[in-house]
């Protein structure tokens, strides 16, 4: 005599979720490497070029009102790239 199984044993997830407090520290270490660089690049290019011109204090204050503005958007720009790469649910683990 056959048994047939009238519902079948719901197949139980082995893969972890990521959640949302995991996901956000992801994103955070994602902007700090990332914006790290940023900035660095931004204060090594600002002493170079003072270096090659031999610019005074008021030189380095105009490169750096010409870079900090763009290292700041490329810092907010990652940081929300990051944060929406890490809560995208498509991305989970």
């Amino acid at each position: 005599m056959s048994h047939t199984a009238s519902h079948a044993a719901p197949l139980a997830s082995s893969a972890p979720t990521k959640t949302k407090i995991a996901a956000f520290l992801t994103a955070i270490g994602a902007i700090v490497l990332i914006g790290t660089e940023i900035w660095l690049g931004t204060a090594a290019a600002v002493w170079a070029l003072d270096g090659v011109f031999g610019l005074g204090t008021t030189g380095d204050i105009v490169l750096l009102a010409l870079f900090v503005p763009a290292a700041l958007w490329a810092t907010w720009m990652i940081t929300k790239l990051a944060i929406a790469a890490e809560l995208n649910p498509e991305n989970a683990d």
